[in-house]
């Protein structure tokens, strides 16, 4: 019986996402993806039930990689300081939905959603645990009394569609550059300024 290894995943994962991006969800084949990674389509199904389940989590591998972390961390900062927590949140959020093929992945999703469940898949398993988890944190900041008694869900996706909007154009352009580090700042620092005088407590505060 073949063992399964989370370096052989990680390889899958990285050979699939150039093919995903490179061909489209529609023309990529598992076989092409076998064939890079140097096995069988067994192999593949081994380790992902369907191609849909492979392409997700392709797109979301690097995705996990950039935020983990400061997801991870996100209650134990927002206890000491919740604007910075946030703001620290933004900047990385912004920075990867600035990245060109994090666009070319929407643009996949979004095209596909609407024949498969594609689009369902991947918002369980992306946008959908990203905002379960900074509604826990608002939540944590609600009770604290930092935060208007408010639904921390809808909260967060206010929080996530301020930290998009600035992006957003760039879903609609042929060719587009990432943001700077300092365009992501900027970005950061005006959505989370704005959720803050909509949600603080303490208007004073939100200042």
């Amino acid at each position: 019986m073949k063992v399964r290894t989370e370096a052989r995943r990680e390889a899958i994962l990285d050979v699939a996402r150039r093919v995903f991006l490179d061909a489209g969800f529609e023309r990529a084949s598992m076989s092409e993806i076998a064939r890079q990674v140097g096995g069988s389509k067994a192999t593949l199904y081994g380790y992902f039930a369907s191609k849909e389940a492979l392409f997700v989590a392709a797109i979301h591998a690097e995705g996990r990689k950039l935020l983990e972390t400061t997801v991870a961390d996100l209650g134990q900062l927002a206890a000491q300081d919740l604007p910075a927590a946030l703001l620290r949140l933004g900047e990385a959020l912004v920075s990867f939905l600035g990245l060109p093929q994090t666009v070319a992945a929407m643009r996949m999703v979004l095209a596909e959603a609407g024949r498969s469940d594609i689009g369902r898949l991947f918002y369980e398993q992306g946008p959908g645990e990203g905002l379960a988890c900074t509604a826990e944190t608002l939540r944590a900041a609600i009770a604290r009394g930092e935060l208007r008694d408010v639904d921390p869900l809808i909260a967060a996706q206010h929080l996530h569609a301020l930290l998009s909007s600035e992006l957003q154009p760039l879903w609609y352009q042929r060719e587009q550059a990432s943001p700077t580090a300092a365009q992501c700042q900027a970005m950061a620092q005006r959505a989370v300024a704005v959720f803050m005088r909509g949600y603080a407590a303490d208007p004073v505060a939100a200042k």
